[in-house]
């Protein structure tokens, strides 16, 4: 999955980009004032660092399609949980990671030059959305949900799927299913 490289060498650096701002459209959701300086969105990972797994619901996992059982692992930015398309051709592939301890500014930072960028709330808590080429294919939403803490969500876009499930507006999808878990 491409577009992790995009967020995962964020550390508080940032990188020069060649590529242009590109624009992509769609309805923002917009919300009130945040509701403390330490997690805007009042917001919790805690319970999902050990069981990244469980950040979504079986019921949510059955809107993904076809996938494979989730596999939880890490990678840069985190305890991950996977589920890859049954079939790579035919079934997208998602992976969310949850991310403690890591300037969510400077990950947006890292990544605002993509072709692909968009800054807006859905459910009143803050996600950025991006992809490095056309998000044709990739795409991955990052909710923040402190100042240091985030969970991101990414699919691998199967081929079959492309014309019906577009990248961005599903990890989007996905990441207001994972809003709605972490309100709780």
């Amino acid at each position: 999955m491409l577009a992790f490289g995009a967020l995962a060498g964020c550390t508080g650096n940032t990188t020069g980009g060649t590529p242009t701002t590109g624009a992509q459209t769609g309805t923002e959701q917009t919300s009130s004032a945040p509701t403390s300086s330490e997690s805007p969105s009042g917001l919790s990972i805690t319970k999902y660092l050990s069981k990244p797994c469980d950040i979504l619901k079986p019921d949510q996992v059955a809107t993904l399609g076809s996938v494979k059982t989730a596999a939880a692992g890490t990678d840069v930015l985190g305890p991950t949980c996977k589920w890859d398309g049954q079939d790579p051709i035919k079934n997208s592939g998602y992976e969310v990671s949850v991310t403690e301890g890591k300037d969510f500014e400077a990950q947006v930072e890292n990544v605002r030059k993509n072709r692909v960028f968009v800054d807006k709330q859905i459910d009143g808590v803050r996600v950025i959305s991006t992809d490095e080429t056309d998000g044709a294919m990739y795409c991955l939403t990052s909710i923040q949900v402190s100042k240091t803490d985030s969970v991101t969500v990414q699919i691998a876009g199967a081929t079959d799927e492309r014309a019906t499930k577009k990248p961005c507006p599903e990890t989007e999808r996905v990441a207001q299913l994972i809003i709605t878990n972490l309100k709780g």
